[in-house]
């Protein structure tokens, strides 16, 4: 503006038109903004791969706890995996090749109820409990040496016998 006061109106000419646009904070679509049915689509997509994991990693516990319970499983999958890796390497490398699925492996044992009666238990998320491990992992880690184990924690010496006396671990 030529002038010392910029009214409204000139400063209009300058801002984006805002009315068409939500005020959610996400990015902008090259004309204009995204719509809700796109923005809805993809928390649904996004809810879908959470979920997935989350059975996916179900599954992973249910196998691992499997294997805990029957080791002669384990040395019966670890041979398949092998075998699947040496066919892996000795096949040619072609756009056209398809792998064999491995076949699964059928845990049976006396504990299979076990699985269907399990607790999830909340992680504790004290930022003074998750100090106090720290420490005691840090200790344990350098064998009870103080000064290594703050330089590992990235805190001074000091700070680190305030934080035993603190917690009661100066036994450590």
């Amino acid at each position: 503006s030529k002038e010392k006061n910029v009214t409204a109106v000139q400063l209009m000419q300058y801002l984006p038109d805002t009315s068409s646009m939500t005020r959610l904070p996400m990015l902008a679509a090259g004309n204009g903004a995204v719509s809700q049915t796109e923005f809805a689509n993809e928390r649904e997509i996004l809810y879908k791969l959470f979920f997935d994991m989350k059975k996916d990693v179900n599954e992973l516990k249910k196998m691992v706890f499997d294997l805990l319970q029957n080791p002669a499983t384990a040395n019966q999958a670890a041979g398949l995996f092998a075998q699947d890796l040496k066919e892996l390497h000795s096949a040619p490398a072609t756009a056209t090749t398809i792998l064999p699925s491995p076949a699964p492996v059928i845990i049976q044992g006396h504990n299979q109820d076990a699985i269907h009666h399990h607790e999830d238990v909340e992680e504790s998320l004290s930022i003074i409990d998750k100090e106090k491990e720290l420490i005691i992992k840090a200790l344990k880690k350098h064998r009870g040496k103080r000064k290594d184990a703050s330089l590992d924690l990235g805190i001074s010496e000091r700070t680190l016998y305030r934080k035993l006396k603190e917690y009661d671990l100066e036994d450590l």
